[in-house]
């Protein structure tokens, strides 16, 4: 972590309840202090940043035209593409729009969370929204996702972290997961899996243990 450079990090937020963010404000180790000021370096994010208005996107602009290339964005929330984009406008910009725009430069893209990742919530039937995961919408070639409600905030920071140390983002399996945390499923990494395992079943409520 020594030799890690601070990564400039642009976070956007879509359609969301906030809850990916909520994860990474409860991490431990590294804390969040650790990571805003030690390791990375967040530009932009609507629920943390302290400005607001013109000067919140004024810090976003400048992030972009200095950081070409160089910032990683992390996104948030599905992304509604029905009523020509109508449903969501930040800043005077349809969300579709400020997807396109702010990853077109990107050193990464980073789709947390369900929602980002695969449409989520949002994007259950009837889908009133047409709302869509990040991947549907930007062909970035360092595209990555992870997924979950709320996903586990140190895949995420194993992620940037990796790619501030040494410019690379880790092995992605088929649905451009990282292979280090989804090479398995959780039942795997169940305490509880030698009971499985044993075949001890409680068969009713109540049941001793």
């Amino acid at each position: 972590i020594g030799r890690a450079r601070r990564v400039p990090v642009v976070w956007l937020h879509f359609q969301d309840c906030t809850g990916c963010t909520e994860t990474l404000l409860r991490a431990s180790r590294p804390d969040l202090a650790t990571l805003l000021f030690d390791l990375i370096d967040l530009r932009y994010h609507e629920t943390l940043m302290a400005a607001a208005g013109d000067q919140a996107e004024a810090a976003l602009e400048a992030t972009i035209a200095s950081e070409a290339g160089r910032y990683v964005v992390v996104v948030e929330g599905s992304v509604p593409q029905g009523a020509a984009g109508q449903y969501m406008t930040i800043a005077g910009h349809l969300a579709t729009e400020w997807l396109a725009r702010v990853t077109h430069d990107a050193a990464a893209v980073i789709a947390l969370g369900s929602c980002a990742s695969f449409g989520g919530l949002p994007a259950v039937e009837p889908n009133p929204t047409d709302a869509t995961g990040v991947g549907t919408l930007i062909r970035h070639p360092y595209l990555v996702n992870i997924p979950g409600c709320p996903p586990n905030p140190y895949i995420l920071m194993g992620t940037v972290l990796q790619y501030a140390h040494d410019g690379t983002l880790p092995a992605l399996d088929l649905e451009r997961r990282p292979r280090f945390a989804f090479d398995r499923v959780v039942h795997e990494h169940c305490p509880r899996r030698p009971h499985f395992d044993a075949g001890r079943f409680a068969k009713q409520f109540g049941d001793e243990g």
